[in-house]
């Protein structure tokens, strides 16, 4: 797939389910691909991922659906509910994390550019986060990208055995599409590109 052609291919798929024509370690391997060749500002590396399938994605957003029950109520609850439980019917979830400790040690050993590694870190998992979502969609997989980090985080931390220095960034739930998003209209690209010669 070309890769302008590949970018395209990229939505906010939100009907999602578990049946997926790729095998668990095809997954595995792509990712860690993806992962290995996603820059980072001093080669910092400071990426993480953990990939949730099976009981432990479903884990995931059934303890979110909990949580939710005490923040959200009435009508406006059961639309979160079945939201959450349309992440949930996907094949699985990846986390998106920033290692504070790396950050921390450039911080220490560049402190020219100290105040800049916590941006840096942010823009770098966000190329990550954009390169797993496309390469989802050239696999023929659809995600779409949540950030219920503050709510779900120290969950997160004590039942799947995650350093404390990892900082969450983002949930990406992916799976088969079932029901393929909308093209969504795009302005001008003139009005958002400027050219000096």
């Amino acid at each position: 797939m070309e890769f302008l052609e590949a970018l395209k291919s990229r939505h906010s798929q939100y009907a999602l389910s578990k049946d997926i024509n790729i095998s668990q370690i095809e997954i595995e391997n792509y990712l860690k691909g993806i992962l290995t060749y996603t820059p980072s500002a001093f080669n910092s590396q400071s990426q993480r991922m953990m990939v949730l399938v099976g009981e432990k994605h479903d884990q995931l957003w059934n303890q979110l659906i909990e949580i939710m029950k005490g923040i959200v109520k009435g009508k406006q609850f059961e639309n979160t509910k079945a939201k959450l439980n349309g992440f949930k019917g996907a094949y699985g979830t990846i986390l998106f994390f920033d290692d504070m400790a790396v950050i921390e040690d450039l911080q220490e050993q560049y402190p020219l550019y100290k105040d800049n590694f916590s941006k840096w870190s942010v823009e770098q998992n966000g190329m990550l986060q954009s390169n797993v979502w496309v390469g989802l969609s050239m696999k023929g997989m659809g995600a779409s990208l949540q950030h219920y980090n503050e709510l779900i985080e120290e969950y997160i931390k004590t039942n799947y055995d995650i350093p404390q220095k990892w900082e969450l960034r983002a949930q990406m739930p992916f799976g088969k599409i079932e029901d393929p998003a909308k093209e969504k209209e795009h302005m001008d690209v003139n009005k958002r590109i400027v050219v000096k010669k």
